[in-house]
C-alpha cells in the first residue's frame, strides 16, 4: 500500500509540474541597468546580451532593455520592460509572483 500512495504522489507532482524559464535581455551599452534573476525560486534563468543574440531579440519582440519574460513551457507568460530611462520598473517579487501563479495554477 505504501508504494502505491508513493506512486500516486509521484504521479500528481509530475502532472502538475510545468517547465517555467525566465529570461533576461539587456544589452552591453546598457550594463549598469543589467537585473539580476539569478535568485528567482522554481525556475530556469537565462540572461541573453542582444548585440550577440539578434536573432532571440527578434524572435520575443525585445525593443527595450532590460526585458523579462517569464515562460511555462515555452509559451510567454508575462512581460517586464524597462521604462523610457532603460531601468526595469518591476520588483523580484512581482516576477517571483509571476512564477508562483504559473505553479499554483497547475493545480487549480
Amino acid at each position: 500500500m505504501k508504494g502505491y500512495i508513493t506512486l500516486i504522489i509521484s504521479s500528481l507532482f509530475f502532472i502538475g509540474y510545468s517547465q517555467v524559464s525566465v529570461i533576461h535581455f539587456n544589452s552591453e551599452w546598457n550594463e549598469e541597468n543589467n537585473y539580476d534573476i539569478s535568485t528567482l525560486k522554481d525556475c530556469e534563468s537565462t540572461d541573453v546580451v542582444i548585440c550577440h543574440n539578434a536573432d532571440l531579440q527578434e524572435k520575443h519582440n525585445i525593443y527595450s532593455v532590460p526585458t523579462v519574460i517569464v515562460f511555462d513551457n515555452n509559451i510567454e507568460i508575462a512581460r517586464f520592460e524597462a521604462n523610457i530611462m532603460m531601468q526595469l520598473d518591476a520588483t523580484k517579487k512581482q516576477i517571483q509572483n509571476a512564477i508562483d501563479q504559473i505553479h499554483l495554477a497547475k493545480f487549480e
